[in-house]
């Protein structure tokens, strides 16, 4: 009975086997007089890449790979006779197939009549991987058009790791040159950013750079991933000390990524030396001011602070930022009054309420109300502190007009 059993076994996967095989050239067949019918001859042909009998066979691999490539060049004619194709379903086609070849090139081994391994596919699954290799960038720009972020990446993520395929060895394409490999590796930098796959978009933007890229908005779009990422002001200060040689005399905000990379490691001294080393060389920068005001914020140094401010709002009256944390200064000087006086007699408390607090809250609302009006979208603190500075000064109008705005 075991005997009889094994037997049965051996007959059902030779069966199997063997109807999977009919089915690979029933839709090899098929193809060759309807390529552009791939997409549902190819869901007939995938229960052989999975079957056991069949998963490691070359010629499997080899006809998905083919007909995918040949789908690709059938919608590629259509386009060019002005009729309408899927532009995500034909490029996505081409780009699986590469994967298809590679297996087709990797279980290719057929023993001859003396029992010497050949291979009988491979020549051409690398003729076809080599003919269509320009193709992968021309699907990552075509999937970029239509949103497809996800599958634009792995477009041009195959595009540069083709020719380092080791299945491909010698026969791979030649390495792109760096110059066309640094556009490459950005443009995946924005697709993964595009589908936030932020680490991936990080590694992109890196290789971008190591192959040379060095335009301004590989920094800054860098320094934004990792602001969404994780907020490492270590990681946002290694971009900005890229960029300040090539852009900081047109981009301050550089100097602020590494000057609070530093205050993070409460590194204040060197801060302060960087920082007095950049406004020698330009003394009229009005960033380089308001960046020394927030290392003496860091430093818990408020009165210098509010020099450093001051300066740069003096030096550009449109520095929002310069104007909130001005502003802020002033709120907290009149609080720090106003404590101070509160255990006076009432009448006397009243006086200097009057006379030296209330003053000081209406020159925070001036500095403030300007930081709102330049950036009200990015100004939540300036309308906070205008409420409480309305409010002391018993202002009802203008609280409300503050209220109305939350």
């Amino acid at each position: 009975m075991k005997k009889i059993t094994v037997l049965g076994i051996c007959l059902f996967a030779g069966f199997t086997a063997m109807a999977q095989n009919t089915l690979v050239k029933e839709v090899e067949r098929e193809l060759k007089s309807a390529a552009d019918q791939y997409p549902s001859k190819l869901d007939k042909l995938k229960p052989a890449f999975t079957d056991p009998e069949t998963a490691e066979q070359s010629y499997v691999w080899f006809v998905a790979g083919k007909g995918g490539m040949e789908y690709y060049d059938n919608q590629e004619v259509m386009k060019k006779m002005g009729k309408g194709v899927d532009e995500k379903a034909s490029a996505n086609a081409l780009i699986n197939s590469f994967d298809y070849l590679t297996n087709a090139i990797k279980f290719d081994s057929v023993p001859d009549s003396k029992g010497k391994i050949k291979t009988k596919y491979s020549k051409d699954a690398v003729n076809l991987i080599k003919g269509h290799y320009q193709d992968l960038n021309k699907a990552g720009i075509n999937l970029w058009g239509v949103g497809a972020y996800p599958e634009a990446y792995k477009a041009w993520e195959m595009y540069v790791n083709v020719p380092s395929n080791p299945v491909l060895g010698a026969n791979a394409p030649a390495a792109l040159p760096d110059s066309t490999a640094s556009d490459i590796y950005y443009n995946m930098a924005l697709a993964a950013w595009q589908s936030n796959q932020l680490e991936d978009a990080l590694k992109a933007f890196d290789n971008a750079i190591a192959k040379g890229y060095d335009k301004k908005n590989v920094y800054d779009y860098a320094i934004a991933v990792v602001y969404n990422l994780d907020r490492d002001p270590e990681k946002m200060a290694y971009y900005a000390e890229l960029a300040y040689p090539l852009y900081g005399a047109e981009d301050n905000a550089y100097i602020g990524y590494i000057i609070n990379n530093k205050i993070s490691k409460k590194q204040f001294a060197e801060a302060q030396s960087m920082l007095e080393g950049y406004i020698t060389k330009d003394p009229n920068n009005a960033q380089l001011y308001y960046v020394l005001g927030v290392l003496n914020d860091a430093q818990e140094n408020p009165d210098q602070a509010m020099v450093n401010y001051k300066k740069a709002i003096d030096l550009d009256p449109e520095n929002a930022h310069a104007l909130l944390q001005y502003g802020r200064l002033l709120c907290n000087k009149a609080f720090r009054l106003d404590d101070e006086i509160s255990q006076l007699p009432v009448a006397q408390y009243n006086e200097r309420r009057v006379n030296e607090v209330n003053p000081i809250f209406k020159e925070a609302t001036t500095y403030l109300e300007k930081a709102y009006a330049l950036d009200p979208d990015n100004m939540h603190d300036a309308r906070s502190l205008l409420r409480n500075c309305y409010y002391n000064l018993q202002d009802e109008e203008n609280l409300n007009r503050f209220s109305e705005e939350y």
